[in-house]
């Protein structure tokens, strides 16, 4: 968890995002500028509220196995989760490409081809995020992060073991 004082920091510049976002949209009429200051501003203010990125469960009814190498179905469970969430990361990259042209023709024709930017790349982000700061269905821990803390690094989402434990994302297999 960060420091108080740069939480707060962080909640504050977030707040100063959503009302400048707003106080400059609702002015010059612009729709980008409002809805970028109230996602920019949120994503500020949760991060400072947090502490941190928090870390996306992947089973509900999680508790602490008996033995540090069991694999159960709860494991099983979750590991099929992280998975799909794997295969919607690698399909969103195609999928937005795909999007990206319809999108940008319709908004041209509107007039807010800024748009395009907030309306792909929330989503995305939005997916990639998810699956990076998914929790280990085995130790309760970041599955990609080297630390017991909340977040990964971006090279380190194609790990395929998690980095307390070693639980591999191939072990929903029964042996």
């Amino acid at each position: 968890m960060a420091a108080p004082w740069l939480r707060y920091s962080c909640m504050a510049f977030g707040l100063a995002n959503v009302v400048a976002g707003i106080t400059y949209g609702t002015g010059q009429r612009d729709v980008f500028m409002t809805a970028g200051g109230l996602l920019v501003g949120g994503a500020w203010f949760a991060f400072g509220k947090y502490g941190g990125l928090p870390l996306v469960d992947t089973v509900a009814d999680w508790h602490p196995p008996a033995t540090p190498d069991e694999v159960s179905d709860m494991h099983r469970r979750g590991l099929l989760v992280m998975r799909r969430r794997r295969w919607m990361l690698w399909a969103a990259f195609p999928g937005t490409l795909a999007v990206a042209p319809l999108l940008m023709s319709l908004l041209m024709r509107a007039g807010m081809l800024e748009l395009t930017v907030l309306l792909l790349g929330a989503p995305l982000a939005l997916i990639n995020f998810r699956y990076a700061l998914s929790r280990c269905p085995r130790c309760g821990f970041g599955f990609f992060a080297r630390s017991t803390s909340r977040a990964a690094m971006l090279w380190l989402w194609l790990r395929r073991t998690c980095a307390h434990c070693g639980l591999s994302l191939h072990a929903y297999k029964r042996r």
